[in-house]
């Protein structure tokens, strides 16, 4: 059974109001409660974890020789027979090859002096390369170490500076060889 009430049009408004503010409230608590309840809710299509794979190359680095750029001697008289003894030179070898099997280095005067002997340890130099230092193994990294480097004249008549050349060639068992 529908029941027809009649009212003024001045209730209807009022009513018409009220009513309006309640559907409007009851739309937005119904609109709120539905997004908190649904954002935690994975669908079974959604993927909410991962993994990454970082992968490092490491490749072959350089080998490098730094070596004293200068020996110097205490000045001696002149005579005919002057032994300037033994100085230490120092010496490091920086290998990031990957390589620890070693290395030889060798010395080699540059210049040609009839009335100069040079040795490194008990090793005599002239101008061809010989071997001063050799290592069965090296650590990657820096590989410091030092010579003695001995000098004698014989015969010098002339009161001068002389100057000697050492040239260094290190060479190891896997990489290029390296002259300074």
């Amino acid at each position: 059974m529908i029941r027809l009430v009649v009212v003024s049009g001045k209730q209807i408004k009022k009513k018409g109001i009220k009513m309006k503010k309640i559907i409007l409230s009851a739309m937005l608590c119904g609109g709120m409660l539905l997004g908190v309840a649904n954002s935690g809710v994975a669908h079974a299509a959604d993927k909410l974890t991962g993994n990454t794979t970082a992968t490092a190359t490491f490749t072959k680095g350089d080998v490098t020789l730094d070596i004293d750029s200068a020996i110097n001697f205490d000045p001696q008289p002149l005579s005919g027979d002057v032994n300037f003894g033994s100085q230490d030179v120092n010496y490091k070898v920086t290998d990031y090859s990957g390589d620890t099997k070693g290395y030889q280095l060798s010395a080699k005067l540059g210049d040609t002096d009839a009335t100069r002997t040079v040795k490194i340890g008990d090793t005599t130099l002239s101008d061809a390369a010989a071997v001063v230092a050799s290592k069965d193994s090296n650590i990657v990294g820096e590989n410091a170490d030092k010579l003695s480097v001995s000098l004698e004249y014989n015969g010098i008549k002339e009161v001068k500076d002389y100057s000697t050349a050492i040239q260094w060639n290190l060479t190891k068992t896997q990489t290029e060889q390296i002259t300074e």
